[in-house]
């Protein structure tokens, strides 16, 4: 698979709210993160962490499954394995946020080119 197929979820990593966000449901594996987990944990208000969801849903590295009174987020069961175990990787040397923030954006890499 093309490197540029995976820019659009560098994107949205690039953001470090919402990467701290993806960092915490994949963190919590099946089991998934509601709503309420994050807000406690980070002090969002819900638009914002809405905001955050919404696009982390968009470029498909999470999903919304129904269930408790709320429903969980969740790491798409269908993320491409070369995600997986750069994700794995990260967080085996505890250093997610600090890897994937320090990638360039979208707009840095095709000036790269």
């Amino acid at each position: 698979m093309s490197l540029s197929h995976y820019v659009p979820v560098f994107e949205a990593l690039g953001n470090g709210t919402r990467l701290r966000v993806f960092e915490f449901i994949y963190r919590s594996g099946e089991v998934g993160a509601r709503p309420k987990d994050l807000i406690d944990k980070f002090g969002f208000d819900s638009g914002t962490l809405d905001f955050h969801l919404k696009k982390l849903l968009a470029v498909e590295l999470i999903s919304y499954k129904e269930g408790c009174r709320r429903g969980t987020y969740c790491v798409n069961e269908s993320i491409s394995i070369e995600l997986v175990q750069l994700f794995d990787s990260a967080i085996a040397s505890n250093k997610l946020s600090t890897r994937l923030a320090g990638m360039p954006r979208a707009k840095e890499a095709q000036d790269f080119h």
